[in-house]
């Protein structure tokens, strides 16, 4: 009896051993699946007088041929590539649009100062006035096309990142399901394999959306995990996540836990396709909507600016009636409260300052692409934070220009980085808002339908002239000068100024008022020195060369002056000027520089990621093939295999063909 158990324990075994490697055989392309194999023991022995006689053998369990280390490898590989990839595959589209030559802003931007450039040769030209209106408007089109494509990008974003998360609580439901049957079946004392591979296979899956972390518990669940540690499957139960619009801006859909968390900040979900959506959203949509806005927006009020300070064709300057103050029309800068705020506070008033005008004579804005948050304290002082970079804002008194600090008690108007703000009191402690100065203001510019409607209105002209005196016999010479700031003042009476004798510039007519001598104050009589930058009540001129004494000068109101090109030759210069990212005593680059930039930047970005997408895809595949050659089916190995099971499984049945012989002789010995 012995013989045929023994002989029937090696055929079962064999046959398992056979059954095994034709499971790994028809798993070879299937997801996930580990390589399986039988692990036998001897059978207990039966003590006899001539000793231990051996019984056979048995399978103790079939194993999973599986390295965690290995596998985490892979997961961590897997969610960096996917991240990469979904960062990659919308950066593109941003770079593409924004580099065309065609459909990029670099052809319409020099379209329109090519135009004024025009008017400025013949200002008196309708017709030039009226192309210089039509370049604006295309440019204004420009601005807002391009936008809207970057909107476009937010919400399609928006979908992604909704669609992204459905998948993470189906994945997460699935795990907890496989946990619930791990459990039950573990319980036998013999891991269930397959369930195993699935469920992992489930985890490498949801590594490709989102990072997770996971451990496995004595009773063989797996918890996943994500962020710093929020739970995203505890044994059978999968805490869902949902998508929600942000506290801080309800345009933007920000993901929480269902009965949890309400927000998790973003740097929390990295890894995955959300990781890289979220990546992108932040690190190159953001940058390029504000900086296209920033562009907008310091054209908009640097020309606005130079054009206040013109004179149009019918002779109208700032204040008197009739005149068009603005050449293009610019909303507000964005302010959202946050929904979570408690107080009663709110923004009264959330603005553009005026540009500021260098030394060169030049308007240039302060605007930065950044976005800002205000926060209030427990002692109703807030704070305003520069977003980009995290750090406070040093704020500023609007009129005087005073510093105020980081930090000013509520209700008090502050200016910081070429915006001006006003809060009202009543907020409580934690109330905060956000800031998007630029954010829509290439949406939002446009050009000013007053001067549409009546191009005489473009101010070409300056509002003041200097002459000098025809009777005058020496050989100096006035240049015709420039206002340089809205506080200027047209002579009323004309004001005459004299050479004598004694080398200095005297008042012979007029009363000036604010009189500055290369940008430092000085008062009549003034020493006569050639090429001095002499500023009369807001307007600049120099006298250059050797007058005579008695020669005079005088400064006057431009009376008929529709031939007059000075503001419009000033509002063209803004395009090689130093406009855009000012210090506080000047700009730093140009319209177009800046421009440029934000095409490098972001074509810098995307090349970055696909370089760093490609080098990771390298690192995930030799992951995997560690992986593979661990856990993988190897078709040869496993052929050898069903070679050797077959031998062993026919040598087994020799076994029970001679204990059948055995038998057989005995019974007709008996018989």
């Amino acid at each position: 009896m012995s013989l045929l158990g023994t002989g029937v324990s090696a055929l079962n075994t064999a046959q398992l051993g056979l059954s095994t490697t034709m499971h790994n055989i028809s798993n070879v392309n299937t997801a996930g699946y580990s390589r399986q194999a039988i692990m036998q023991a001897t059978n207990i022995a039966m003590m006899t007088g001539a000793g231990a006689i051996g019984m056979g053998v048995h399978v103790q369990t079939v194993l999973r041929n599986y390295s965690d280390i290995l596998n985490k490898q892979v997961n961590d590989a897997q969610t960096k590539s996917s991240e990469l990839n979904a960062y990659y595959s919308m950066a593109s589209r941003i770079d593409n649009l924004l580099a065309d030559a065609n459909s990029g802003l670099s052809p319409v931007l020099a379209g329109f100062f090519q135009a004024i450039q025009d008017v400025a040769a013949n200002p008196t030209l309708v017709s030039a006035r009226q192309a210089m209106t039509s370049s604006a408007e295309a440019l204004v089109t420009r601005f807002q096309t391009l936008e809207n494509r970057l909107a476009q990008l937010y919400d399609e974003t928006n979908t992604q990142i909704k669609s992204t998360v459905d998948e993470i609580n189906a994945y997460s439901g699935q795990i907890a399901e496989l946990n619930e049957k791990i459990i039950a079946l573990s319980a036998t004392g013999h891991p269930p394999n397959d369930l195993l591979d699935q469920r992992e296979q489930l985890v490498f899956e949801l590594n490709q959306l989102v990072r997770v972390s996971a451990y496995a518990d004595s009773d063989n669940s797996l918890n996943v995990f994500i962020g710093n540690g929020q739970p995203l499957v505890v044994n059978t139960t999968s805490m869902k996540l949902e998508t929600r619009p942000s506290s801080a801006d309800p345009e933007r859909l920000v993901v929480g836990q269902k009965g949890g968390v309400s927000e998790f900040p973003e740097s929390y979900l990295d890894g995955g396709s959300l990781g890289g959506l979220l990546a992108f959203r932040k690190e190159t949509l953001d940058q390029a909507a504000n900086s296209l806005g920033q562009v907008a927006a310091s054209i908009a009020l640097t020309v606005n600016a130079q054009q206040a300070l013109g004179q149009d064709l019918l002779g109208a300057v700032s204040g008197d009636a009739g005149f068009v103050k603005d050449f293009f029309r610019l909303n507000d800068p964005k302010s959202i409260a946050n929904t979570l705020n408690t107080g009663t506070g709110s923004v009264t008033s959330f603005t553009f300052n005026p540009p500021k005008m260098s030394d060169s004579g030049n308007y240039y804005t302060e605007l930065t692409t950044s976005d800002y948050e205000v926060r209030f304290d427990s002692s109703g002082n807030f704070t305003v934070t520069r977003l980009s970079d995290k750090s406070p804002v040093e704020l500023f008194d609007p009129v005087t220009g005073a510093s105020l600090g980081t930090s000013v008690a509520e209700g008090t108007p502050v200016s910081f980085d070429g915006l001006r703000l006003e809060l009202s009191t009543g907020h409580a402690a934690g109330d905060t808002y956000r800031l998007e100065p630029t954010r829509e203001a290439a949406r939002n510019i446009k050009v000013n339908q007053d001067i549409v409607a009546d191009v005489r209105r473009i101010a070409a002209a300056m509002p003041v002239r200097a002459v000098a005196d025809p009777s005058n016999t020496g050989a100096a010479t006035i240049s015709a000068g420039e206002v340089v700031g809205a506080g200027y003042v047209i002579p009323a009476p004309p004001i005459t100024l004299e050479y004598n004798s004694a080398g200095q510039l005297i008042v012979a007519a007029g009363s000036p008022g604010s009189v500055l001598v290369n940008g430092a104050p000085a008062t009549f009589p003034i020493t006569y020195n050639s090429g001095d930058e002499i500023t009369i009540d807001g307007f600049k001129f120099t006298i250059t060369g050797t007058p005579a004494s008695g020669d005079k000068f005088t400064l006057e109101a431009n009376t008929g002056g529709t031939a007059d090109s000075r503001n419009m030759v000033k509002i063209g210069a803004l395009q090689t000027a130093l406009t855009m990212n000012g210090d506080g005593t000047k700009g730093v680059s140009t319209f177009q520089v800046s421009y440029a930039q934000l095409v490098s930047d972001i074509g810098t970005r995307t090349k970055t990621v696909l370089s760093n997408g490609k080098a990771q895809d390298i690192v995930l595949q030799q992951a995997i093939e560690a992986k593979s050659s661990v856990s993988g089916v190897n078709l040869d190995e496993e052929a050898a295999n069903l070679l050797k099971y077959q031998q062993a499984y026919q040598a087994a049945a020799r076994v029970m063909n001679t204990v059948s012989t055995l038998f057989d002789t005995l019974i007709s010995i008996g018989a």
